[in-house]
């Protein structure tokens, strides 16, 4: 429990440091209106919901069976 907290008040901490230089930047101009950007974030969106799926798919074919019994 303690170790989940820790996580917890650690991305606090990092969010709070870390959000005014995300406030400041102009992301429409850097990444929506920027093609390249645009397809490769497109592209990284794509594999990252082909590996959940694909995780998620393989989970429920092969789910974990416990060895101690």
């Amino acid at each position: 429990m303690l170790q989940i907290i820790l996580e917890i008040l650690a991305l606090v901490i990092f969010i709070a440091l870390v959000w005014p230089y995300i406030k400041k930047e102009k992301w429409k101009e850097k990444f929506i209106d920027n093609k390249q950007a645009r397809s490769v974030l497109i592209v990284f969106l794509l594999i990252l919901v082909f590996m959940v799926g694909l995780s998620l798919f393989f989970d429920m074919l092969y789910p974990i069976e416990r060895i101690d019994h």
